[in-house]
Order: structure tokens, then C-alpha cells, then sequence
């Protein structure tokens, strides 16, 4: 048995999105998988956004997510250890995003220990360090990291940060599968049509709007966008910074015909509506250690630009499922978005087609578990 401990249904977002999947693709190989997730996963005064839920339940999983952590109340760890050791799980797999959750994930560890359990315990990395400084990072990940015997990660980037904070631990370098649980796609009249848009090249950038996202360098290149074609940018997604910096950027620069937020979380069944509508996703990242988001653009047929970051680069070969550019520049990026427009999306097909190919669910769901069975035996 496999116990999966982190975010899950009914939570929302891609960490959420990723640990449903993973229990999916672990299933299909015919493990017993559990999911143990929150009570409550952030307390109100550090969350951002408008809701931590899903507005509806799209998932078809192994078995309900056991939701008992309080991430902010001790007791719960306690209780969620000795539900862990009742479950006598061969692997239990920690999912790790941000150093906030590691008290609980220590206390939830403690008492599997003191249940007279030691499973093989495994933490899967979507990050090292978090976006945004957080006290005490450093401490918290090598006191966690000396509790874990075994590690998943999803990019060399990762890994390498990893190997900078617990120098030859034993980590497997892994991949973001492509995100496919999504409705599939529509014609893209019809897309732009459901959402409101009319029939121009299109552009999307989408997710929660963050200042390492860079959403203000696609802005900036769209004057230059806009001197070679009638494009349009929508923006989907929530923002957890200040919109209105946004929207005032954008009125400096006279955009406000061919730049539209939606600025609100997306939900899973209206997902589909705005990757058809795109001709192109647009992901000019200051920094990134992968990305949901270029995955799910490839399960759309989408091409992408991003920025030429590390994994990015990996996710999107240059000139073959989209273009690279440097981060902050607005010039370079205009001029790789012309060049993917005027191309149009299907002249990325098959490069998109590859990369669909090689990140898939059942490669990954295979490598870890046979990670995981080299390391205990």
C-alpha cells in the first residue's frame, strides 16, 4: 500500500490536481493507494485567494481522500500518524511545496514512529525552496530531509537544490506529467464564442498570477505584438498580488481592447474552454521549477513560449512545441509570439505530440515505484 499525504480533492490547484493523478497512475499499476490530506491546509490570514476548495468534484479516485490535518494543530498530526501506521503502508509519500507544512509533516512522522510503523518514507518535491522567503527554510527542509529515506523530484532544478541542501541524497529526478484530466478540447470558434471572444490570434497566460510569473514583461511586449497583428491576450486566473497594478499597466498602454482579465480562480470544467480558445500559451517566468501549466497547454494540442529557464527549455524545445526566450524581455518575447502566430499551432503539432508522449502518467507512476523498490531492498 501507498498512503499519498498532502494536498488532495476537495482542495484546489495543481499541487491538489498533481497528488489525485499520481494516485490515479499508482492505481493503474494496481498499488493500494490512500490519501491523506487537510482539514484545513492554510489558516485564512496566509491565503491569498478567495476559496482553498474545488466548486465541484471531477475525480474518480482509488478511494476518498481521508481529510484529518489541521496544519496549524498538532493534535491532528498525532491523529493522522497512527491512521497512517493502522493502515500498515508500505510507502508513505509526502508531498512537499512550501517549508510552512513541515512541522505537521514532522509530527505526522513522529507518531507513525511511536506507533511501532516505519514504512518507507518518501518525499516528493515539487520545490526545494519556496517562491517567497520564508523563515527558517534552511532548518526546517534539512530537519525534514533527515527523516526521509528516499526523494522524488520533478526537474534537474529541483534535484540540484536538493543536492545543495543535503549534499548525495538519494533522489530520483523525475518529470511533471501532462495534466489530462481536464475536459478534452473544442473547436477553437467555438471556445472563443463560450468565453467571449472574438476571432483574433489569441493568446492565453494562464494560472494564479504571481510576481515570478512575469505577467508584467508579456504585457510590455504586446505594442510591439500589436504593430505586426491584431492579437488578443487573455488573462485566467486568480491574482494574489494587487490587480489593479495590473489593469493600470495596461491602460498606460492603451491595451485595453486586446488584453482581458479573468481574473478569477478557473475551475477544472471550464478549463478546456480557454486552451481551446488560445492559438498560443504564453509562460515568461522569472524563475520556475516546472510547470503544470505547459503541460496542460500540451494535453490542448497548444504550443507554448516560455522563458529559457532550465526545465522549461526541456518542456519546450525550441522551434519544436513552441519558443524559448530570455526572462524580462519584453522585445525577444514579442517577437517569438509573432513568429508562433504567424506559424499558427499547427505547425507545432508534432513536436507537441512528442512531448505529450514522453510525459506521461504511467512512465512516471513506473519510475518512482521501481525507485522505491530499489531503495528498500
Amino acid at each position: 500500500m501507498v498512503v499519498i499525504v498532502g494536498p488532495a480533492a476537495p482542495f484546489r490547484g495543481g499541487i491538489a490536481h498533481f497528488s489525485n493523478r499520481l494516485s490515479q497512475a499508482l492505481a493503474e499499476r494496481g498499488d493500494q493507494v490512500r490519501l491523506l490530506t487537510f482539514t484545513r491546509q492554510y489558516p485564512e490570514v496566509l491565503f491569498p485567494g478567495k476559496t482553498q476548495f474545488e466548486e465541484a468534484d471531477a475525480w474518480e479516485l482509488p478511494a476518498q481522500p481521508v481529510r484529518m490535518i489541521d496544519s496549524i494543530g498538532p493534535g491532528t498530526w498525532r491523529e493522522a500518524g497512527e491512521w497512517i501506521a493502522a493502515q500498515r503502508p508500505d510507502v508513505v509519500v509526502f508531498v512537499h511545496w512550501l517549508p510552512f507544512f513541515v512541522p505537521a509533516y514532522l509530527g505526522v512522522m513522529k507518531a507513525m514512529e511511536n506507533a511501532g510503523v516505519t514504512p518507507h518514507i518518501s518525499l516528493l518535491m515539487h520545490n526545494v525552496l519556496p517562491h517567497k522567503r520564508f523563515p527558517f527554510t534552511r532548518p526546517l527542509m534539512r530537519s525534514l530531509g533527515r527523516r526521509v529515506d528516499s526523494f522524488v523530484t520533478l526537474s534537474d532544478k529541483v534535484t540540484g537544490d536538493l543536492n545543495d541542501l543535503l549534499p548525495n541524497a538519494p533522489a530520483l529526478t523525475s518529470f511533471h506529467p501532462i495534466y489530462d484530466h481536464y475536459q478534452p478540447p473544442v473547436p477553437a470558434s467555438d471556445a472563443r464564442r463560450e468565453i467571449g471572444l472574438t476571432e483574433r490570434p489569441t493568446l492565453l497566460f494562464f494560472g494564479l498570477v504571481r510576481p515570478y510569473k512575469g505577467l508584467d514583461v508579456l504585457i510590455d511586449a504586446m505594442p510591439g505584438i500589436l504593430e505586426q497583428m491584431d492579437a488578443q491576450l487573455i488573462v485566467a486566473g486568480e491574482f494574489y498580488e494587487n490587480e489593479e497594478e495590473y489593469r493600470a499597466h495596461v491602460d498606460r498602454l492603451n491595451l485595453g481592447d486586446h488584453v482581458r482579465f479573468d481574473a478569477e480562480y478557473i475551475p477544472n470544467e471550464r478549463v478546456h474552454w480557454y486552451f481551446s480558445a488560445a492559438d498560443l500559451v504564453v509562460q515568461p517566468y522569472r524563475r520556475a521549477v516546472q510547470s503544470g501549466v505547459t503541460q496542460t497547454a500540451f494535453y490542448f494540442g497548444k504550443p507554448a513560449v516560455v522563458t529559457n529557464l532550465g526545465v522549461l527549455c526541456d518542456m519546450v524545445p525550441d522551434g519544436e512545441a513552441g519558443y524559448t526566450v530570455p526572462p524580462e524581455n519584453p522585445e525577444r518575447l514579442g517577437e517569438a509570439v509573432i513568429h508562433a502566430l504567424r506559424a499558427g499551432p499547427e505547425a507545432f503539432t508534432p513536436g507537441v505530440a512528442r512531448q505529450r508522449e514522453r510525459y506521461s502518467w504511467t512512465t512516471l507512476a513506473r519510475q518512482i515505484t521501481e525507485f522505491w523498490a530499489q531503495r528498500q531492498s
